[in-house]
Formats: structure tokens, sequence, C-alpha cells
């Protein structure tokens, strides 16, 4: 196999119903010597792995199918990382897809340039109404390069999982990727930061994440479900904050993110209808972020959490209450 500019890891569990589009996207003359597609099949019980080996067939020296017991998927992530050969990493999700032609410029752009991680757009496809929201990022300017700690804060809440591209010897240095959860896209574009020196930005809107189904592990619903697997991303980020070595602005940066997820944790409970179980995960919840950090507390806006820190959350069922009865997306 010829030596590959990008490694794209392909995330699926039961995405018959989406991979063709996922995979067929990566098809193109121009730029497919230059990487290979994993297809990290994490057990699934559908045809998930018969579309793959398709692929594999067609373009053997393209697509490679991994074929693993259900972990999850950070263990997709973390097998990806492992047998991955390219230059650079990416993680783009069976039920996804990356915009081909967006995408032929995006790998030459990884063949002129040597920063530690590229940021591109993205944008968010409604599955029913097929409506695009494009998330791109403002202050930079495209195609130069910066250190990274100059721009994290105008990054913000724009530094996330279909943004970013980055070395493999970098994620290669990285913790493992929580297995067996939700939400772990945390963990994975976290952990780099400590190696992380120069990013560059190209003003092409590769990812196209599918946003609308209810099946998501960002519904609300889900949220609610799988509250404690986010809170278990929420504790091992706020352990990499603790104890970790990073400069400043990495660590200013971190805070405010954590920050929004403790919001998003705090909102889930306040999604369920008042009870003493629900009170006490809150409470829980609430002092062990209290006596790691007093002052992410002090970053939540909004009235709820001025409400919720008069008396250590003692307002509880009238906040609840009314939270509850009102219609709220945490994705």
């Amino acid at each position: 196999m010829d030596e590959k500019i990008l490694t794209v890891t392909v995330p699926s569990y039961n995405v018959q119903a989406y991979l063709e589009d996922c995979l067929e996207s990566f098809v193109n003359s121009e730029v497919m010597d230059d990487i290979e597609v994993l297809i990290v099949n994490d057990g699934s019980s559908d045809d998930t792995a018969t579309i793959a080996e398709r692929y594999v067939s067609k373009y053997e020296n393209t697509f490679r199918l991994i074929n693993k017991e259900n972990g999850g998927h950070g263990s997709t992530i973390n097998k990806g990382i492992e047998l991955a050969t390219g230059k650079y990493f990416k993680v783009v999700d069976g039920d996804d897809w990356v915009d081909t032609a967006a995408f032929i410029k995006f790998v030459n752009f990884l063949e002129k340039t040597d920063s530690d991680v590229v940021a591109t757009p993205h944008y968010r496809v409604n599955e029913e109404t097929k409506e695009k929201e494009l998330r791109g990022f403002e202050g930079v300017e495209y195609e130069k390069e910066y250190r990274v700690d100059d721009v994290l804060l105008t990054l913000r809440d724009k530094y996330q999982m279909h943004n970013l591209t980055f070395k493999t010897d970098i994620v290669r240095k990285i913790p493992k990727i929580s297995e067996h959860c939700f939400y772990v896209d945390v963990e994975y574009i976290m952990y780099p930061l400590k190696y992380l020196e120069t990013i560059s930005f190209l003003n092409e809107a590769v990812y196209q994440y599918r946003v609308g189904n209810a099946n998501q592990s960002v519904s609300t619903q889900n949220f609610m479900k799988n509250r404690n697997m986010h809170k278990h991303v929420i504790g091992n980020v706020l352990k990499y904050y603790e104890t970790e070595e990073l400069s400043a602005a990495k660590k200013e940066f971190l805070k405010k993110r954590i920050s929004l997820l403790i919001d998003t944790q705090i909102r889930i409970y306040l999604c369920f209808e008042p009870s003493d179980e629900i009170k006490q995960e809150l409470l829980e919840f609430y002092h062990n972020v209290k006596n790691t950090d007093p002052t992410l507390l002090d970053m939540l806006e909004g009235k709820i959490f001025k409400l919720l820190k008069v008396g250590d959350c003692s307002l509880y069922n009238m906040i609840a209450r009314k939270y509850s009865k009102e219609s709220h997306e945490l994705g």
C-alpha cells in the first residue's frame, strides 16, 4: 500500500442505511491513492460489513474493513488510531459523509501543510428537512498557520470532531478514549491539546453532519437516558484539566468548554419531572464540580443557574417543575 497522507476512520455500528453514502463520498480518483479509509465495524448485526466489503473489494488500495466486537464509539477511534498509516487522522462517522469536492481540496492542502491540526468548517444537515447550516470560523485567515494558543478562544465551540484533523503522531500520544460510552468525541478532541502547537484553517466544508435523527445520542431523550455516560466523560475531562500541564491559553479554553458540558449535564437533570432520585444526582454532580473548581460554576450563565446557585440547589423543585414542562433541545 502506498504511503498515505490521510487516514479516515469510519466508526460503523448498524449503519447499513447510511454507510454506502458515506463511503461513496470518498471515491474520487484524484485523492484515493493518497488516503486510506478504515471502516471499523463495531459488532454490527445488520449488513454494515457486507456493504463495507464491496468497497474493499473494488478499491483495495483505499478501503480496509476492520471487524471487532462491540465496544462503542471510543473503541472504534482507538482501533483506528492503532492501525492508521496516514500522516493525518480524521474521524467521519458511518452515518455522516464528506463533500467530495471539498474533500479533494482538503487532501491537497494536507499534502502542503505540516500543522499539528487542520480545521475546516462543516455543515449540519437536517435529515428530515435537508436544510443545511454552515458551522464555520470567524476572526481567522484561511490557509494561514497560527499558534494554537493564539486562536483557541476564537474557536470556542467550533473546536469539534467534525471540524478537526490531527496529525496521527499526536493522537497516538493521547490516553485511550473511553469505551462502551457515548459522548467520547469530547475526550478525543480535548486530549490532544497538550501536544498542539500549530493550526491551519481551510475554507472547505468537508464534513457533512447528519442531525434531526431521534436515535442520535445527542437527542434530548437519549441525553436523559445516557446521562451517566455524559457525566463520566465530564469527569475524565475534568481530571485532564486538573492534572495535565497546559499553557494558560489551553487551560482557559478547556475550562470554558468544560463549563458548557456542565451546563448541558445540569439541563439534562432538569428535563426530568422533579424527583428525589434526580435531585440527589444533581446535588452530587453539582458539589463534585464545586469541590473540583468552584469557578466552573461561576461561568454558567442564565437565570436557571443563578437560581440553582442560591442555597446550593435548594430551589431545585421549583426550577425543575418549570423547566421540565418546556421543550429543550440539548444536542
